[in-house]
């Protein structure tokens, strides 16, 4: 209830003048109003709205391209028949992405064969016909040159296997140069197989050869990786003259194993190098043959595992019969990494 401010008399709710002074009446102070400050909203242009629609419809058209959707199982094979009096092969394979098999085996009525296939999954937009495959062979006298590439065109695929078989007769006096880009490449033996030369070369992928007693070396030999393990081994092999060994990646480890019981026709050069990774190598070695081995390493030990008959410190270690009528001369080197060393020597 209000009051007078001058005489104190109460006043109505809605008197304009005090009934007892005749005083007016102030009117009622009214709250002041809130103002709501609204946020501006801009309305999103055409432009904009289309980029959203493009950006979309572009990221489902990759996952649909690339989801694995589609089976793939597909194969080509390739070879060259027997001729009489050809027993001598220069073959150079190269692959971008494949795994890539050597195998020396019996054949009948061939010489060489090579058999590429390719199983998984590809993309809803992506083709079946997942590689280009050429295969050129050429005979001259009695030598045979098959030239052959494996071309996938997609760059690397987790869902798509590429996998390269090649068959090689033993009875050919082989000179073989392997390459792939990405996949690793494993190559067997068996007894009596001639190499005039060998390569195996891979950029990303592990690399592996065996070569078994009796294997024939007339020329150099060279297993290689960028990114990936190479791994080689030799078993009482015949060598006609002096070769060298280069057993190298660039990121992984490096791991050599020989085993010489026999006398060699020539000295043998190895050289096992990494720049990041491990070195293992072991020797083991009989009779007339000797054997130098020189370690270096820039960041990691040297462990000597065994030194049978063999004298030095890790850096170089010679048997006790070195120099002898064949010798292995050794050079170990990684830069960021260890070196093992299992030397054993039997006189």
């Amino acid at each position: 209830m209000p009051f007078c401010k001058k005489c104190g008399a109460e006043l109505d709710e809605d008197a304009r003048f005090c009934p007892n002074c005749g005083t007016p009446v102030a009117p009622p102070v009214a709250e002041p109003e809130r103002r709501i400050k609204r946020e501006e909203r801009r309305p999103i242009s055409t432009l904009a709205i289309v980029l959203i629609a493009l950006v979309v419809t572009a990221a489902v058209i990759v996952a649909l391209a690339f989801l694995p959707v589609r089976a793939v199982d597909v194969s080509e094979s390739r070879d060259v028949p027997y001729q009489a009096g050809v027993d001598t092969l220069n073959l150079d394979f190269n692959a971008d992405v494949a795994g890539v098999n050597v195998a020396f085996e019996d054949l009948v009525g061939k010489l060489v064969t090579l058999d590429v296939s390719a199983t998984g999954r590809v993309g809803v937009f992506g083709s079946t016909d997942v590689f280009n495959l050429t295969f050129d062979d050429a005979i001259v006298g009695n030598v045979l040159t098959v030239t052959s590439e494996v071309d996938t065109g997609l760059g690397w695929h987790p869902w798509l296997r590429v996998t390269c078989d090649i068959i090689i007769d033993p009875s050919m006096n082989t000179s073989l140069n392997v390459k792939t880009s990405t996949g690793g490449i494993v190559m067997s033996t068996q007894a009596g197989v001639v190499l005039n030369s060998l390569s195996l070369e891979a950029t990303t992928g592990g690399v592996e050869a065996n070569l078994v007693k009796d294997v024939v070396v007339a020329g150099d030999v060279s297993v290689k990786s960028t990114t990936g393990g190479a791994k080689f081994s030799w078993d009482n092999l015949i060598v006609t003259n002096d070769v060298l060994v280069n057993v190298k990646t660039t990121t992984g480890g490096v791991d050599v194993n020989v085993k010489q019981k026999v006398g060699l026709l020539g000295n043998v050069t190895l050289k096992a190098e990494t720049t990041t990774g491990g070195v293992d190598f072991a020797i083991d070695i009989e009779d007339n043959i000797g054997a130098k081995i020189e370690s270096s390493v820039t960041t990691g030990g040297i462990d000597i595992v065994r030194k049978d008959e063999f004298s030095g410190t890790g850096s170089l270690l010679r048997s006790t019969n070195y120099p002898a009528g064949s010798n292995f001369n050794v050079s170990l080197k990684t830069t960021t990494g260890g070196i093992g060393i299992d030397a054993k020597y039997t006189p």
